[in-house]
């Protein structure tokens, strides 16, 4: 039996306690919603399935709920010590959180349920890092220009991946160069750095803007440098298709270069605001 349900809880868990499950693994919520409401029906049954087998078997249903009283603990769900018994102290406190988090109340272990467990640990792990100011040279601006900042979404941040780029272009190569370091908050946070090279299409005495770059998987964008005052965009098509790209939502993005503690300072209350979603605290 391949143990869905037992790695998408206890990988979240046991990971964070130094237990080592290995790499984290796509949940459900990151299927793809065009013909992924399909791929996420068929995902849930399977859950489902497994969760019923999983029944059958008393040490790895044990697991599970050990996990399940983990997290509920963590939430201020009053459970503990942790036996790995759905008795009735974990059945009313799952009955409680399901009630405050809008699930069909049921005062038991189900998919919908363990999966918004993780989601709201993930809430509780995420990274807030310090980002580095906006910064901007353009005195030369007829030669060159370099920028450095944070990315923002325009509509504001909502996604779990903070970017922090500078951005230098030479008039003379016609070329932007893009050196751009990425937190990918989740399970497991981990650090990219790459480099995009954008090829110029216009620069003139107001603005810069690029070439569609075509070199990020799933994505086509265009760079927009304002020069008075500077303002960098960046604009995003994502592309789902076939393959690697099939779980990706297809949407336009519009991204802006802004100030890292700024941005440092919005994500700390949004944050704030969501733990205190979380957590059962006594009135």
């Amino acid at each position: 039996m391949s143990h869905m349900l037992m790695t998408i809880l206890m990988l979240l868990t046991f990971s964070q306690l130094g237990f080592g499950f290995g790499p984290p693994i796509a949940l459900a919520s990151d299927a793809p919603t065009n013909p992924a409401n399909n791929s996420a029906t068929a995902m849930k049954q399977k859950a489902d399935q497994e969760l019923a087998m999983l029944r059958k078997n008393p040490k790895e249903f044990r697991t599970l709920v050990t996990g399940v009283q983990i997290f509920l603990g963590r939430f201020g769900y009053g459970v503990g010590p942790f036996t790995g018994q759905l008795d009735e102290a974990t059945k009313q406190a799952l009955t409680t959180y399901q009630k405050k988090t809008g699930l069909s109340v049921t005062g038991d272990v189900n998919f919908e349920t363990l999966q918004r467990l993780t989601e709201d640990d993930q809430v509780l792990n995420r990274i807030v890092p310090y980002l580095p100011p906006f910064q901007s040279r353009n005195d030369d601006w007829d030669k060159w220009i370099d920028v450095q900042g944070s990315w923002m979404l325009k509509e504001g941040n909502n996604d779990d991946v903070l970017r922090t780029s500078r951005i230098t272009c030479m008039r003379e190569f016609q070329r932007c160069i893009d050196s751009t370091a990425s937190l990918v908050n989740g399970s497991a946070p981990y650090l990219k750095v790459h480099t995009h090279v954008y090829d110029i299409k216009e620069w003139d005495d107001h603005k810069i803007v690029s070439l569609p770059y075509d070199g990020e998987g799933c994505a086509i964008s265009i760079l927009r440098i304002s020069k008075n005052p500077v303002v960098v965009t960046r604009f995003v098509s994502l592309q789902s298709s076939p393959g690697a790209c099939v779980k990706v939502k297809a949407e336009d993005r519009q991204y802006v270069l802004d100030d890292g503690p700024k941005i440092y300072q919005v994500l700390k209350v949004q944050k704030s605001a969501a733990i205190q979603q979380i957590l059962q605290v006594a009135q």
